[in-house]
């Protein structure tokens, strides 16, 4: 096609000269004229470059939103008035620089914040605050999913507010509560609270030992008074174990221990244990530490089958000749009250700790640590280098011996329930615009969206690249409410987030997008600065009217050829 107009207008224009050659009266002007009208039904089809592009103008954000196409080839700088657009709208322009001329926001003297995933049996707390003093006198109304109200309060004019309306849900799951504004110049609107109610989640702890201690009593001691769920297993012969249960955790066969569907989210283990464990128990231990978590009671006479498994951990643990007591460990240990001299200093083992990353946690000194541990994506692996910690018990110092086990359990569990496995691009998803969703679960395959009213049809989602959080795939919600993220992996729990309206919560959709249109005015640089400025190609109007023009003239030409 794209030699077919040019030949049909080069046989044309053959046609014409050779038709205006055996004509007698013909001159120099009438060959020309008919040379130009082909040339202008060329240019007509196929427009040249040759108009200098705008490198700097100014656009209003309605226009931009808008499904019209504006022209930016060659803009290098955009000046925006108008309302605030969302990231996405801007994110999808080519690349130029941003600035924002008229940014006006308006203000309704307040805003809101409230946590939108709560353990149950805590509160959901309503954070009003305001920077001015309110233009008018308000009521504001807490309603529960049912529409009862359960807390509400009265704003002045003119008052600078710092309040909150709470409530404590009683069951779990996705809830939605609202907020009734009422007002006599403004009007009365509601807007929905949406947040989701989860079970309390108690970790499981298993402690193997391989002999009774004063240390592990001390620390099983522990785990019943903070009301942990744990089991304690204990070898007191070959073929003799002990087995007790903390808190009400029923007992688990000894195959089960260190499997990967083992109910326990933290195992404990001695390392004298390791010369009993089989081969078997021992494969499951090298993949055990990237499931779960799992915390060593390190002793000193290690054997060299051990120490070559923590090499295989990329967490090393190397012998030194120092035995003594490494009173900076202890006078380091930052849960202490300002280093009381008379705690007894903890001894470790002659080792030293190798292969630091930057994100490791030393508990102590450096040189000689009471406790090293790695928690990432990939790994969850502690050692305890002490065993000692007993004596604070003994000699009044119960709450240091809390505080340090207690730092060590909480680093160790410290990715249960903090890293949230979604991410959602938008703090406000809305309907009929795209929500972007990351994680690493997506990596096998494409997530399906559900309607929690409407499960039947699920929303199939498009994929959108990877990022630092993993494979992403952006959907367009059709309907608000609740919905829920599922991958096939039945294993991995369901993702509830709610879909917002048009209409709900404008003037905080408006201050989102404003902090948005702020940060891409900042991230995006735009082309690189050239001297030359892009080419646009002319309007066709310019074509089309010379090409009438030249008919016309061909016409008057040919009747005075006739004469």
């Amino acid at each position: 096609m794209e030699l077919v107009i040019p030949g049909l207008c080069l046989l044309a224009c053959a046609a014409s000269i050779f038709l205006m050659w055996r004509r007698r009266h013909a001159k120099a002007l009438d060959y020309g004229l008919q040379l130009t009208i082909w040339l202008s039904a060329w240019i007509l089809w196929q427009s040249p470059a040759i108009v200098p592009a705008e490198r700097h103008i100014s656009l209003d954000s309605k226009e931009l939103a808008s499904a019209l196409p504006v022209t930016l080839t060659g803009v290098e700088n955009i000046s925006l008035d108008g309302i605030p657009l969302s990231r996405d709208a801007l994110r999808d322009l080519s690349p130029m620089r941003l600035e924002l001329s008229d940014n006006q926001v308006p203000n309704a003297g307040w805003e809101f914040d409230w946590p939108q995933a709560i353990t149950l049996g805590d509160p959901l707390r309503l954070q009003i605050h305001s920077d001015q003093p309110l233009a008018e006198n308000f009521r504001l109304s807490l309603l529960n999913p049912f529409g009862d109200i359960e807390e509400s309060l009265e704003l002045k004019a003119g008052e600078r507010v710092q309040a909150q309306l709470s409530v404590t849900p009683k069951r779990a799951g996705p809830q939605l509560y609202r907020v009734r504004i009422e007002s006599t110049l403004s009007g009365n609107r509601s807007e929905p609270l949406p947040t989701l109610v989860q079970e309390p989640r108690q970790p499981k702890v298993l402690v193997w030992l391989a002999r009774p201690s004063f240390e592990t009593a001390a620390l099983s001691r522990w785990l019943r008074q903070s009301g942990v769920a744990a089991q304690v297993m204990t070898q007191l012969a070959p073929e003799i174990i002990r087995k007790e249960t903390l808190n009400g955790l029923p007992v688990t066969e000894p195959e089960d221990l260190l499997a990967e569907v083992s109910p326990f989210d933290l195992v404990i283990l001695d390392s004298d244990l390791w010369p009993q464990l089989s081969p078997q128990q021992k494969r499951q231990l090298h993949s055990l530490a990237s499931k779960k978590s799992l915390l060593w009671l390190v002793s000193s006479d290690l054997s060299e089958d051990y120490i070559q498994y923590t090499a295989t951990q990329s967490m090393p643990l190397q012998r030194v000749g120092n035995t003594e007591p490494d009173v900076k460990s202890s006078a380091s240990f930052s849960y202490q009250k300002t280093g009381n001299p008379a705690i007894p200093s903890l001894r470790t083992p002659s080792l030293k700790v190798a292969s630091l990353s930057r994100d490791d946690f030393l508990l102590g000194d450096r040189e000689a640590p009471l406790f090293w541990g790695r928690s990432s994506e990939e790994q969850h692996l502690g050692f305890i280098l002490f065993n000692d910690s007993h004596r604070w018990l003994t000699g009044g110092f119960a709450t240091e011996f809390a505080s340090l086990w207690k730092s060590i359990i909480d680093y160790q569990l410290k990715h249960l329930g903090t890293q949230q496995a979604i991410t959602l691009s938008s703090k406000l998803p809305r309907t009929q615009e795209r929500i972007t969703l990351c994680s690493p679960l997506f990596s096998d395959s494409s997530p399906n969206l559900l309607d929690t009213r409407n499960r039947t049809q699920p929303i199939t989602g498009v994929s959108a690249g990877t990022n630092a959080q993993g494979p992403c795939y952006s959907f367009w919600p059709r309907r608000t409410g609740w919905h829920q993220l599922k991958t096939k992996n039945a294993r991995e729990p369901a993702l509830d987030f709610y879909i917002f309206a048009k209409e709900d919560w404008a003037l905080w959709q408006q201050s989102l997008s404003a902090a948005e249109t702020l940060q891409m005015t900042t991230a995006r640089l735009g082309p690189i600065d050239n001297a030359q400025s892009s080419k646009l190609p002319i309007g066709r109007q310019w074509p089309a009217l010379i090409l009438l023009l030249l008919v016309c003239l061909s016409w008057w030409r040919e009747r005075t050829l006739l004469r």
